[in-house]
């Protein structure tokens, strides 16, 4: 498989950082996954300066442009990022599932595939409320 560029490496984590951030909740082990990828992709200590510094819109067409192979792997990276911390977050998976439409990579994310973890935000199914109350 083909190796990442330098700003496809930026790019990758500015989309992981977004998806980190989009409950508005940053846990550890999230920090940890972040810093271990940027750690494989060999990137300066300050990476993250380039990461806040590239737009989301410029890391999707540069992800974009780049192979089905190395879009399955971002997806991947992107999943294990949502359940790492094992709460699947209604944000996190919109954020995941736009990203894999706007990159034409052909993937859903499932939680099915899941068991066992929790899940937060408005996707609580209706049925699941009705029968709370």
């Amino acid at each position: 498989m083909e190796e990442l560029t330098h700003d496809a490496k930026i790019a990758v984590l500015r989309i992981l950082n977004d998806i980190i951030n989009a409950d508005n909740i940053v846990k550890d082990i999230e920090v940890e996954n972040m810093n271990e990828i940027a750690r494989s992709f060999e990137l300066a200590d300050n990476y993250m300066d380039e990461v806040n510094n590239l737009v989301t819109l410029q890391a999707l067409s540069i992800v974009r442009a780049l192979s089905i192979d190395l879009k399955e792997k971002i997806a991947q990276m992107m999943g294990k990022m949502i359940v790492i911390d094992e709460d699947i977050n209604y944000n996190e998976v919109k954020l995941y599932n736009a990203v894999c439409e706007s990159c034409n990579i052909e993937r859903d994310f499932n939680v099915e595939d899941y068991p066992g973890l929790t899940f937060s935000g408005p996707f609580v199914n209706p049925e699941d409320l009705m029968n709370i109350i």
